[in-house]
């Protein structure tokens, strides 16, 4: 019988992590906890640094101490300082990943343990739903809130179709797009708008970066799709462009009040302190709705970090852009598994953002958890790239 070494312990944690992303909070953070630390020995015991040195690390710098300035100026220091640390303790994921998936094979089963969980779970949701009193009042939640369920399916679910329109093997295609396909319609029974945007701006990067003449077919399917939806679903859907919705409306009193609040604390904000709670004395008297954040990333970042922090998150977000398009460009398109990983990965970043223009996403743990995990995976392609020469 084969011994069982550090290494298969730390494999296991690592899958199981990747697993979980898709179900459960607690375990993810264990098996994610226990990777890191398996990980480090093993590198500690091999006598090589256990994080690679990345394009990013001095824009995480720049911005951790952005985060840390603010906090020290909080008016709740000790809970701002709790929201602080939740953020930081997920990059460390970036690094995993792009440290520690070094071949084909890893990142196989790594992206095999992700989208593979994230369809079992897809499946369940929709049985879920359809057993359940469906329509708006039954907003699919799987595992979690119904904005997380949209925000988990919307990355996976773009990830799973960048190997549809990649240039893998035909029964490969095939296994995404069911994938895609069954992911999909939890997405759109979360009846989570801004999740149905961030997907919808992935799908259509991937379109006009692989063939581009496709988005010709997209705009009549996505009428022809919404002509034949359910009359609460095409309510949804035109509330998005309703600018008098009362929901959008309530949104728009919100990031007003981000703003107002901004112009009062410029340089160092509030820290991430109750920041709904602070935001009621600068909304108009006309708003109604109450809520513990801002929904808007930048707007928020902006209230908790200030100007100069939200100059820093920018510069990190646009640096992360950079580095995934000139990885996914240096990729041959033959090469499948990993142009198709940096694609995926670029098209989650891109809906992550979308998605984060009408949602705290970045307070979200398991989503922002799962999108710094696609970050890694861009940069391990690209190394893997590099190592094969």
């Amino acid at each position: 019988m084969k011994k069982i070494s550090w290494n298969h312990y730390f494999t296991f944690f690592l899958l199981l992590f990747a697993a979980a992303t898709s179900f459960s909070i607690a375990l993810t953070q264990i098996a994610l906890t226990l990777a890191v630390i398996l990980w480090i020995g093993l590198c500690l015991k091999e006598k090589k640094k256990p994080f690679p040195r990345t394009p990013l690390d001095w824009f995480f710098v720049v911005w951790l101490a952005m985060e840390i300035i603010s906090t020290l100026f909080s008016p709740n220091r000790y809970l701002s300082l709790e929201h602080f640390v939740k953020r930081a303790l997920l990059i460390p994921i970036v690094y995993l990943i792009a440290g520690s998936v070094q071949s084909r094979k890893q990142l196989r089963w790594l992206l095999l343990s992700l989208l593979g969980v994230m369809t079992i779970v897809a499946v369940i949701g929709i049985v879920k739903y359809h057993l359940g009193p469906g329509g708006l009042e039954g907003r699919l939640k799987l595992f979690n809130h119904y904005m997380t369920s949209g925000g988990l399916l919307m990355i996976n679910g773009l990830l799973a179709l960048a190997f549809v329109f990649s240039r893998a093997p035909r029964h490969v295609r095939s296994i995404a797009l069911a994938a895609a396909v069954l992911m999909f319609f939890p997405l759109i029974y979360t009846y989570t708008r801004s999740s149905w945007l961030g997907y919808l701006a992935g799908f259509t990067f991937i379109i006009l970066f692989t063939r581009w003449k496709f988005i010709f077919a997209l705009i009549p399917a996505v009428l022809l799709a919404f002509w034949a939806a359910p009359s609460s679903l095409q309510e949804r859907l035109t509330s998005v462009v309703d600018p008098w919705h009362p929901n959008n409306i309530e949104r728009t009193y919100m990031w007003q009040a981000g703003v107002r609040m901004v112009e009062h604390s410029p340089l160092y904000g509030y820290g991430d302190s109750e920041v709904g709670k602070r935001s009621e004395p600068y909304k108009s008297p006309q708003a109604k709705e109450r809520a513990g954040h801002l929904h808007n990333n930048l707007i928020m970042f902006a209230v908790i970090l200030g100007i100069p922090g939200l100059l820093a998150i920018l510069g990190l977000f646009i640096r992360i852009l950079a580095i995934e398009w000139i990885t996914l460009r240096s990729l041959a398109a033959d090469d499948w598994l990993l142009s198709g990983t940096a694609l995926g990965a670029l098209a989650a970043f891109i809906g992550f953002q979308i998605n984060g223009m009408f949602e705290w996403n970045f307070g979200d743990a398991e989503v922002a958890m799962l999108m710094w995990l696609t970050v890694g995976l861009s940069l391990a392609a690209g190394r893997i790239r590099s190592a094969a020469g």
